[in-house]
């Protein structure tokens, strides 16, 4: 099967770029933030959290943003021989008491390997990607936090 590709509009040019670099993927953010804002002021607050054992050594960490009331999480990591101590749900808690004293009303994120995880803290479910990866089901979850 064959997709025939519609042309590229006269005075265009195309250019496909297989490694391409942050500047250029900011850049896209920052003129799609600006395009938001026509309609919904746009701010995003992000921050992390660190927990370093007594050594200095990263024991796990969390990234997030904070928008339109909502906080997003992007990243949680916990190392192998904390897991299960109870560090991912010190991690997750740190993070909504974060969002909440900054006016953040739910929270969301999306993981394929630890979704009991997530639902055992009180996130549900609200979508999900078959297959992504190969073999996975990536899930989008949600907790109301007020």
């Amino acid at each position: 099967m064959t997709n025939q590709l519609p042309s590229v509009p006269n005075g265009l040019t195309l250019t496909l770029d297989i490694a391409p670099d942050g500047e250029f993927r900011g850049e896209l953010g920052q003129l799609i933030n600006i395009f938001h804002g026509e309609t919904v002021p746009f701010q995003a607050n992000r921050f992390t959290l660190r927990l370093d054992d007594a050594a200095g050594r990263l024991a796990g960490g969390l990234s997030g943003v904070m928008s339109w009331s909502w906080l997003f999480i992007d990243a949680v990591w916990v190392h192998a021989n904390r897991r299960g101590q109870g560090v991912g749900r010190v991690l997750m808690a740190h993070a909504e008491n974060h969002a909440v004293a900054h006016g953040c009303h739910s929270a969301w994120l999306d993981t394929f390997q630890a979704r009991a995880f997530y639902e055992s803290i009180g996130y549900t479910a609200f979508g999900a990607l078959e297959d992504y990866p190969a073999g996975q089901t990536r899930s989008f979850l949600r907790k109301r936090l007020t």
